[in-house]
């Protein structure tokens, strides 16, 4: 084991004295760990294991699973902090033994049905090797502490089913990705690689591990997006920093990672799509709530000049992931101190990230984002052309996020589900037909300055009779004009301007209104048709949006225009 790799995690009391959050997270840690001290440590059930395999839900024996690590994480920054207190030290190795014997430490959602014994016990998942990584950690944090038969026991389970396995070359489905599998589980082995493999082993596997981080690099554009959203982002970065710079110490300086431009970018994406009351951009499987780990902005301050720290009101709590991710955690507590730089971001401007075809605009009341791209992203939903709106911090047009993770979810039934589908989406229906998925389903922006946006995105439509779809946003200060250049080659088309609301609109004689918002649109010619959808967004957590259907008849050219006044009110009536 390597103790002088991640030195800072000698500055915990210390960081805790001096940081009001810190101290919070603490005491909610402390409380939580009341009722682990009166709680037996249970095994994972086989019975919950094979219910993924029998139906598609994940949460019976995720929820047990992430428990496991809720209890693990407790212990070792409480045993960490109070270094005296055996109670402490005594439940934190009885937590290390539960989670070293599970039979995998990978999930049943990521391992191929009726693999064999040995394959489940050694698959490779993202959560296989965070558990891994935080194994080997916590190893070396408390070195010299454990008793014998617990610290030989963690390097022997770690070596066997991740050291071992990834020496001798298994292929594995993230080796190549280029989205946030690649970087966690590159990442997370990697780092149990730092400190628990031989230095032959770890030089043996290097080329390897960069191959697979630079497929995680080669998934964003220069622009530094992350098409996956916020909290894929803290998620695939998050642990790329996190072995990047337990590479740095290993290799005394030699290998710097940080060093790549793209990096920089990447980290200063967070910042840029920061919405008032911490709201953010909810694109793909993400939701709307802007959060940031505490401890990774703060080394990112430190590492790049011009990236901004967020408050403390959008940092995650010690309870805030709900997989329990002992890497964030530790690292919240370890790397306070690198900056003193707090702050929001108050812009009256606009971000138009090219490579992503993203667009983000905040001006004073309103804060907007649309984009165009491509409909078989990863976490993909069929969404070209669509957009959100947020007027004074309250969402208003809104883009709802994920649905709840099952088998089907990451299936050929995918958009079946509500969330990833379009009619989730604020983009027009047209004869009938929703966005579909694929390579081919696209749109492109063609024009993006502060006050004008125009997407072209008639190829996202399996529609032949279509030939063109072009919609344009003109910004102003108290109102946002939306126009759809619609063009067929036949004529008796009928086109269902479809837009999803966060709360639900009224329907008025010149148009609807919601929230902060008016609409208005030319009613002679529309259906308007308003409708609840309630669906599964998490684990027994259900979110409400609504429908507004407007309909009508087209020829073959059609130009369509709304006009949404941010005061709530009739223009005609101020």
């Amino acid at each position: 084991m390597r103790t002088q790799l991640f030195a800072e995690k000698e500055n915990i009391k210390e960081n805790i004295n001096s940081d009001s959050f810190l101290k919070k997270q603490l005491y909610g840690i402390e409380k939580d760990a009341e009722v682990f001290l009166k709680e037996p440590v249970c095994s994972l059930r086989y019975s919950d294991f094979k219910i993924f395999y029998e139906t598609g839900s994940r949460k019976e024996y995720e929820y047990e699973y992430f428990y496991h690590r809720r209890r693990l994480n407790d212990f070792a920054i409480l045993a960490a902090v109070y270094k005296d207190n055996s109670k402490y030290f005594q439940h934190l190795q009885d937590a290390v033994w539960a989670v070293l014997d599970e039979f995998t430490w990978a999930l049943p959602a990521h391992i191929p049905f009726k693999s064999s014994s040995e394959e489940i016990k050694t698959h490779i998942d993202l959560f296989a090797a965070e558990t891994a990584f935080t194994l080997a950690e916590i190893s070396v944090l408390f070195e010299g502490r454990f008793d014998k038969a617990v610290e030989e026991r963690i390097k022997y389970e770690v070596r066997k089913r991740i050291i071992e396995p990834y020496l001798e070359g298994r292929k594995n489905s993230w080796d190549e990705l280029k989205n946030n599998w690649s970087a966690v589980c590159a990442g997370s082995v990697g780092s149990a690689f730092l400190y628990l493999a031989e230095d032959s082993e770890v030089k043996a596997v290097l080329p390897r591990l960069f191959n697979t981080l630079n497929c995680y690099l080669e998934g964003f554009g220069d622009d530094g997006a992350c098409v996956e959203g916020l909290n894929y982002w803290i998620y695939g970065f998050g642990y790329f920093t996190y072995f990047a710079q337990l590479l740095y110490e290993y290799t005394g300086g030699e290998e710097n990672l940080f060093e790549n431009p793209k990096v920089r970018n990447i980290a200063l994406f967070p910042q840029k799509i920061y919405f008032k009351n911490n709201k953010t951009v909810s694109f793909s499987d993400c939701g709307n709530k802007f959060m940031h780990r505490y401890g990774l902005m703060n080394f990112l301050a430190h590492k790049y000049n011009g990236v901004i720290v967020p408050d403390n009101s959008s940092a995650l709590n010690f309870d805030g992931d709900t997989c329990y991710r002992f890497a964030h955690l530790i690292r919240d507590f370890v790397w306070r101190g690198r900056t003193e730089k707090s702050e929001k971001t108050e812009r009256s401007s606009f971000e138009y990230f090219k490579d992503a075809q993203w667009y983000v605009k905040t001006c004073g009341a309103y804060e907007f984002a649309a984009k165009a791209g491509r409909n078989n992203e990863s976490h993909n939903h069929n969404d070209v052309g669509s957009f959100l709106l947020n007027v004074n911090g309250r969402s208003i047009i809104t883009d709802p996020g994920r649905g709840e993770y099952t088998a089907d979810y990451f299936s050929e039934k995918r958009y079946e589900y509500f969330a990833p589908s379009a009619l989730a989406h604020s983009v027009p229906v047209i004869n009938g037909n929703s966005q579909k998925e694929g390579e081919m389903r696209f749109g492109k922006i063609l024009e993006a300055d502060n006050n004008r946006l125009v997407i072209e995105f008639e190829k996202a439509y399996d529609d032949n009779s279509l030939q063109k779809l072009v919609r344009t946003f003109e910004f102003f200060s108290d109102k946002i004009i939306i126009t759809d250049n619609v063009k067929f080659n036949k004529d008796q088309n009928i086109i269902t301007e479809h837009f999803v609301f966060e709360e639900k609109p009224e329907v008025f004689d010149d148009g609807l209104k919601a929230g902060g918002i008016y609409m208005s649109y030319d009613t002679d010619i529309f259906n308007c048709t308003i409708s609840e959808k309630t669906f599964a967004a998490n684990y027994d957590t259900y979110k409400t949006v609504y429908t507004a259907d407007l309909e009508c008849m087209a020829d073959m050219e059609k130009e369509i225009k709304f006009e949404i006044n941010l005061s709530g009110e009739d223009k005609d009536e101020q």
